[in-house]
């Protein structure tokens, strides 16, 4: 077996910033690193060394957190500069907007952002610091808005398997060119983790191999799973994901195409096999990679168990570091590994082509040598297979591009976008199964509307997706359920001063006032409301908030029983946002969250349709309301407002739009 270098790590620190359940790394020196860590002189020399043999190999420059190193875009310069392809793998957390731009301007190839869930309490509880999956998916969307490519990665365990799907979903509407699903194996911190059963390994491998099957424009890859390569081969013998077509990238890489630095400088196979094999302060890089016993027994593997009597045993290999943190041999059978050797003919990979009737053009013959060395062999069968099809002698340049189009649509080989706008607003976000579900359940006539609603928050919150958490979180939020004690001196005047308000816009308000109250009590330190926080609430001048005169007109415009009531409510939302100038464009998005709160109370009321029996079942669920006449005038007036309005005959629509009212008569006519 040939030992090209396809991809090296380069692990810069120990230093980060997070605390990783799965991390191989020592957390002794998570916050101060080592002393031997490599200097900027000594990484640039092995870059050096690289290059010297080939400037085809990939460097993932990652730690620790790589970040945290000072010199990071010098390092990536000078490879860069050397024609290697430097990607920098990072959690993501210190990737501002400042640091994507100094990155692509050192000439990083692209990121690799680590994402472990969707969830992000179980995202930040797996990377051990609370706020971590915000600032993530914000680096992601620098990366975006300045056509920085990036990846996403993501480890998968038996809590999170669930979220494979979701996860693709994501990663092709965050505009990631590539999802790596890793597969742990159980050393350093992660070895107090359960990892993933063997079964649930095999259903998620399945499960990816589909996936791409029928995704062109994200590459989805299984990492430290070389039993993907076993998978895919039985789904389709044909599949370019495996040796046997010529993709060199399969099977596991260790000591083969691929190691690792540490940040002393040692070189091992890989992450998970500790053996150090040398050092590049002491000897030259290719020394060890071509010298090491290590390494040549994992290049000329003697498999034992039942790995060495497998049919896919060259086309797979199995994981060698479980058997050998098992605590066994590097070449004892992978114990991950479900699959049953049935006696058959060993698979063996595709030979090297000879010299036959196809032949190459010059440009195509140039383009091919741009291919990474791991996917060459593949391309070339593929190209001089298709232009034998089509009857023709001479692979050109515009094959390759038919193939690459056919295969990976627009996104492969990896290519950073047109434009660097960032302005993503247009593109509708990712929903998950459950959001959608959810959002199902809803009346017809207002699922846009809480669509919109849901996106346009997920969007000014960092996110990508819009899932159950997000939509639940924004039904719940504003509630009338307190989250502090109130002296009943507090609750007396929060309804007397409520009582001078109309039953429509108390019940939009009262949440909010609540919500303010108690922000007062704890800016105080208190764990009770009192009276005066309930004055401060609603005396206190609104300092810094101010309108524009459009958003104004259009509250003046309202009627006058609410128009105090959607005023005062639109002032509270600015405060609590720091806005400082109250648009047109505010007001409406006030009025979509109004909207979802009015989903929430007609849910909990029981109902599936928009009208005004709500009040009559509100008048019976809400002590309040019961026999207060006041209110049932109030009510009286609105309801006469609105159904006034809606006949077409007098004009305007007045509170509610044409579209919103065309939804509902729909929705009222599919009954």
């Amino acid at each position: 077996m040939d030992n090209d270098l396809f991809l090296i790590a380069v692990n810069l620190t120990r230093r980060c910033n997070l605390a990783c359940a799965h991390c191989y790394m020592d957390a002794e020196t998570r916050d101060t690193g080592s002393s031997e860590e490599l200097s900027t002189a000594e990484v640039k020399n092995l870059l050096d060394a690289i290059a010297s043999r080939s400037n085809e190999t990939m460097v993932v420059l990652t730690g620790g957190e790589p970040l945290l190193r000072r010199d990071l875009e010098t390092l990536v310069t000078h490879g860069s500069r050397l024609g290697l392809s430097v990607v920098v793998g990072t959690n993501g957390v210190l990737l501002s907007e400042a640091r994507v731009q100094t990155l692509k301007s050192a000439g990083t190839l692209g990121m690799g952002i680590s994402l472990d869930s969707l969830d992000p309490d179980r995202h930040d509880s797996f990377r051990g610091c609370p706020g971590s999956w915000e600032k993530t998916l914000a680096g992601m969307d620098h990366c975006r808005k300045h056509a920085l490519p990036f990846q996403v990665h993501f480890s998968v365990t038996e809590k999170n398997a669930h979220e494979v799907q979701p996860m693709i979903d994501f990663a092709r509407a965050s505009g990631a060119h590539v999802l790596n699903i890793f597969f742990l194996v159980c050393t350093g911190r992660g070895e107090s983790m359960s990892d993933i059963s063997p079964v649930r390994y095999e259903q998620v491998l399945k499960h990816l191999v589909k996936a791409q099957e029928n995704t062109r424009d994200l590459i989805i890859r299984a990492r430290c799973a070389p039993h993907y390569k076993r998978v895919a081969y039985e789904h389709d013998s044909e599949s370019p994901l495996t040796r046997a077509q010529g993709y060199e990238g399969g099977g596991c890489l260790a000591g083969i195409h691929y190691c690792r630095i540490t940040p002393e400088g040692t070189v091992t196979a890989c992450p998970y096999i500790p053996d150090e094999e040398g050092s590049i302060r002491n000897q030259d890089f290719w020394e060890i990679w071509d010298q090491s016993p290590t390494f040549d027994r994992l290049r000329n593997p003697e498999l034992k168990g039942k790995c060495g009597k497998c049919e896919y045993q060259k086309l797979c290999g199995g994981c060698r570091a479980r058997p050998l943190a098992m605590g066994g041999d590097i070449m004892d059978a992978d114990p991950w590994c479900g699959h049953r050797p049935s006696g058959r003919a060993i698979i063996q990979p595709l030979a090297g082509q000879s010299a036959g009737t196809i032949k190459w053009s010059e440009e195509a013959s140039q383009r091919l040598q741009k291919v990474p060395g791991f996917l060459r062999k593949m391309v070339r069968k593929r190209a001089e297979s298709h232009v034998q099809s089509l009857g023709e002698s001479i692979v050109t340049a515009g094959h390759l591009s038919t193939l690459a189009a056919n295969r990976f649509g627009d996104n492969f080989p990896m290519r950073r976008p047109e434009t660097g706008t960032g302005d993503n607003t247009a593109k509708a976000l990712a929903w998950t199964t459950e959001a959608k579900a959810w959002l199902n359940e809803l009346p017809g006539f207002l699922r846009d509307g809480i669509a919109t609603v849901a996106e346009d928050v997920a969007r000014n919150e960092g996110r990508l997706e819009v899932n159950i958490k997000l939509l639940q979180r924004l039904e719940a939020g504003d509630s009338n359920e307190r989250k502090l004690p109130w002296e009943n001196s507090a609750e007396a005047l929060l309804d007397e001063l409520l009582e001078k308000r109309s039953p429509a816009a108390a019940m939009f308000v009262k949440p909010g006032m609540q919500a303010a109250a108690e922000r007062e009590a704890r800016r105080r330190s208190a764990i009770v409301v009192t009276r005066e926080d309930v004055e401060k609430v609603f005396h206190t001048d609104l300092a810094g908030v101010s309108w524009s005169a459009e958003a104004l007109r259009r509250v003046e415009s309202a009627p006058d029983f609410i128009r105090a009531g959607i005023k005062k409510a639109a002032e509270f939302g600015a405060r609590r946002e720091s806005i400082e100038l109250i648009t047109p464009e505010d007001l409406t998005r006030f009025r979509n969250r109004a909207m979802m709160k009015a989903v929430r109370r007609m849910k909990g009321f029981g109902m599936q349709e928009l009208n005004f029996g709500a009040f009559a079942i509100a008048q019976q669920k809400v002590p309040r309301l019961k026999g207060n006449e006041q209110a049932a005038k109030r009510f009286s007036e609105i309801q006469h407002y609105v159904e006034a309005r809606q006949d077409p005959e007098h004009g305007g629509l007045g509170l509610l739009d044409r579209e919103l009212l065309d939804k509902m008569k729909a929705e009222l006519k599919n009954k």
